[in-house]
């Protein structure tokens, strides 16, 4: 299968609504906040949209639709990504929730930042209104406990980073990037003119929150099932999210998933005579069963889930092109969710947990949304 990737540099701010509404005499006192980065139901919608354009569709043109970009819920032959920010330095990853960060400084756009880490792992097994379950725990460590130390907040981590937690092991602060260094927020005010008097409205102001990238910040989506016999531009200027702000779109052949992925981990030898591993997502989690999933992990995984660390439930709406209306809104198991495993070698062998390393698992698997990486832990379940 023919994959490309789409490398998206904003050329000015960018504008990606939450599901807060956003109409006149709604959302109390409270600004407009914005996504970043977006999620795919937007940037899949852009390239769809890129595509038929180059193939003769317009807008209102319904019978010109290439039937090959499916339907305004159904991509039909293409298969997507991510979205991956990428710069300079090259890919960033979320941070996985079973790490708890401190910092040391919050003077926020300085080198001065530094973060330390501490790691959760299974606990002891306890009775709730659960039933009998294990709980995350702080693993024995040779440094002492973080006073303090949480989740990680607008945190993202190198390749290099991730790859030691798939290890099992920390990785250095200086994997760690921060949120605030990699764009930042502006405040936008504006008003509603009336287009008769040339004048602006009484009472009719609004407050939204832009984000402006930082130089060499990009966003890259993994694009595949697109007709070989296509012509495919390798640059083009798009309209993209709120206020169809500017960006800049390159396409690139090239890239190899291996490259910037990091490689899955296993632990095949541990105390307990299993397969210990963890489930980790590096785009939000689409189920149909949102519960089932927080108590077992994603289906598919063999094995049994221990425990979890996950975070706060997020929501995904987006914008109906063909029906010109807002989606309802859907809740999504965030980046960085973190599941627990163990399984008898004897029924799961590591060639099975591999062939999952990268794979989408959701209910909208050629959306993008529940692509999780394998990684290991000790196995030592106090």
């Amino acid at each position: 299968m023919n994959r490309q990737y789409w490398n998206f540099r904003f050329l000015d701010t960018c504008f990606f609504r939450d599901g807060f509404p956003y109409n006149a005499g709604e959302g109390g006192y409270s600004t407009i906040r914005t996504l970043f980065p977006p999620y795919m139901t937007t940037l899949q919608g852009a390239i769809r949209t890129s595509l038929a354009e180059e193939k003769g569709w317009r807008p209102g043109q319904i019978n010109s639709w290439p039937a090959e970009l499916g339907s305004p819920d159904d991509p039909g032959e293409i298969q997507f990504q991510g979205p991956y920010i990428w710069t300079t330095e090259g890919p960033l990853f979320p941070m996985p929730l079973h790490l708890l960060i401190k910092k040391q400084s919050e003077k926020l756009r300085s080198k001065d930042v530094k973060f330390t880490l501490n790691r959760l792992a299974p606990g002891k097994q306890i009775k709730c209104d659960l039933g009998e379950v294990r709980l995350p725990e702080l693993e024995p460590m040779e440094e002492p406990i973080l006073a303090g130390a949480g989740l990680s907040e607008n945190l993202f981590i190198t390749r290099s980073g991730l790859q030691a937690v798939l290890q099992g092991t920390l990785p250095k602060a200086s994997d760690l990037r921060d949120g605030a260094e990699l764009w930042f927020k502006e405040d936008r005010i504006g008003l509603e003119r009336d287009d008769k008097t040339s004048t602006a409205r009484g009472k009719m102001l609004y407050h939204c929150v832009h984000i402006r990238p930082a130089r060499g910040l990009s966003l890259s989506v993994s694009v595949s099932g697109i007709p070989q016999e296509w012509p495919i531009a390798r640059h083009r200027i798009l309209n993209l999210g709120g206020e169809g702000r500017l960006a800049e779109v390159t396409v690139d052949n090239s890239l190899k998933e291996s490259e910037f992925l990091p490689p899955p981990e296993i632990s095949a030898s541990t105390a307990n005579g299993g397969l210990c591993f963890t489930v980790t997502l590096i785009t939000p989690g689409w189920y149909n069963d949102l519960g089932r999933v927080i108590r077992e992990g994603p289906p598919g995984i063999p094995g049994k889930c221990l425990t979890a660390c996950l975070g706060k439930i997020v929501s995904v709406g987006g914008w109906d092109l063909f029906n010109q209306k807002p989606r309802p809104l859907v809740p999504l198991l965030p980046v960085g969710s973190t599941w627990f495993f163990v399984a008898d070698t004897a029924e799961v062998k590591e060639d099975e947990l591999i062939k999952l390393h990268g794979q989408c698992i959701s209910a909208k698997t050629a959306f993008g949304f529940g692509q999780i990486l394998i990684g290991k832990w000790k196995g030592e379940i106090r």
